[in-house]
């Protein structure tokens, strides 16, 4: 016998919440396998590298790789990209990285985040409840999907402190160690003049010496979008100063970046700084807009540039191009020299997360505490000014 009275229409079951939901991951093949929309409204301001087109365009370009993907109540709330780290050095080198702190296995641990960048955010809903369930499912599906490839573990590099710590506390087993900082450059709305106004007089001097001494010898800046054309001028450029500092794949592997770049659409937040030096192209410098953020991403220079056309095509006018365009912060990246330091950038740490396919630790806590308080006074020392985030760097959970 029917449990509904005749005539009666039992009611639907009403849908849980989201933010009540339980996060179901599962592993996609790639990018193209999530849509962009989903993808991109979970993409935070600072989190361009970890957006859809970008990843898109490092798979066109290198191959693609397996995607987490959490759902709860049939909506996307959680992405994670993954990668196996085949070319273990400087960068992306662990040894490197924590001073020996992590033996340098690379390649017996999955890598998460986007391939091979030096920028990682959490791309996961905002919501407090659902955002931790959605970390801690996403780490337990890393983990079982390392373990299924015989790897020892996974690490998830180049995070914001705060952001590492996060996801640290979202699994009993994740440790967050301090390796790194970024360069970033909070925009004044009025751009250099701002800046300028706010520096020592003793650096003002300097700036304005370097851009009068690249002016002198004739040098201009101009911004052009990031087109098929301007793809094929600026690669010799990019690839020679990549080759001298030894970077792999010459001209030809530039180029097939930059096409992946237009292929994925990517190349719509790109901007480019040119300069000339008389009908040659002696100078580029390419940037991604992403919200109020700015990225410089890549920089090539002939033998005939004018002095200082780094320092002016990649900070001076950039500044003033991010100010024009409402732009709040520039992101000058990894590494974070007394050179971008020098000219107005502040320092963010950035933390790994390690997290082990078995039942330990990587690291002993008193190890860790010790590297993460030294690297924080070393980075520190080196460099002025600092970022908010860096008091407290140790691994003892005070903010």
């Amino acid at each position: 016998m029917s449990a509904t009275p005749t005539g009666v229409r039992s009611r639907p079951t009403a849908p849980v919440p989201t933010d009540l939901a339980q996060p179901v991951v599962d592993v996609r093949s790639d990018a193209t396998r999530i849509g962009a929309a989903d993808w991109d409204a979970l993409v935070e301001p600072p989190g361009f590298y970890n957006s859809r087109p970008w990843t898109r365009a490092l798979e066109q370009t290198h191959g693609a790789t397996p995607v987490l993907a959490a759902t709860a109540a049939g909506q996307l709330v959680g992405v994670l990209p993954t990668w196996e780290n085949t070319q273990p050095a400087g960068l992306f080198s662990l040894d490197e990285m924590t001073r020996g702190l992590l033996a340098p296995r690379e390649q017996a641990l999955l890598w998460l985040g986007t391939r091979r960048s030096t920028v990682n955010t959490i791309t996961c809903v905002r919501e407090p409840g659902l955002r931790r369930r959605t970390l801690t499912a996403l780490l337990e599906t890393a983990r079982r999907l390392a373990a299924g490839q015989g790897r020892s573990g996974i690490v998830w590099p180049y995070l914001t402190r705060d952001a590492a710590r996060e996801i640290a506390s979202c699994h009993p087993l994740a440790q967050e160690v301090l390796h790194a900082a970024d360069a970033i450059v909070d925009v004044p709305a009025d751009g250099m003049e701002g800046l300028e106004a706010a520096a020592r007089s003793k650096s003002r001097i300097q700036w304005r010496r370097e851009q009068r001494l690249f002016r002198e010898a004739g040098g201009s800046v101009e911004w052009v979008p990031l087109s098929s054309e301007i793809c094929e001028k600026i690669g010799p450029l990019l690839a020679r100063t990549r080759d001298r500092y030894g970077s792999p794949g010459g001209t030809a592997w530039m180029r097939r970046t930059l096409a992946g770049q237009m292929s994925s659409g990517v190349a719509r937040n790109a901007v480019v700084a040119l300069t000339r030096t008389g009908s040659d192209l002696s100078a580029a410098a390419v940037f991604y807009r992403h919200q109020d953020w700015i990225y410089g991403r890549y920089w090539g220079t002939s033998d005939s540039a004018p002095p200082y056309a780094y320092y002016t095509l990649t900070f001076y006018a950039a500044v003033d191009w991010a100010a024009a365009h409402g732009c709040r912060f520039l992101h000058l990246s990894v590494p974070a020299s007394p050179a971008k330091t020098a000219r107005g950038a502040r320092l963010s740490p950035l933390s790994l997360v390690v997290l082990p396919t078995g039942p330990r630790q990587e690291i002993a806590e008193q190890a860790l505490t010790r590297h993460n308080d030294r690297m924080a006074a070393e980075l520190t020392a080196r460099n002025s000014p600092v970022s908010p985030a860096w008091p407290s760097c140790s691994n003892s959970g005070e903010a």
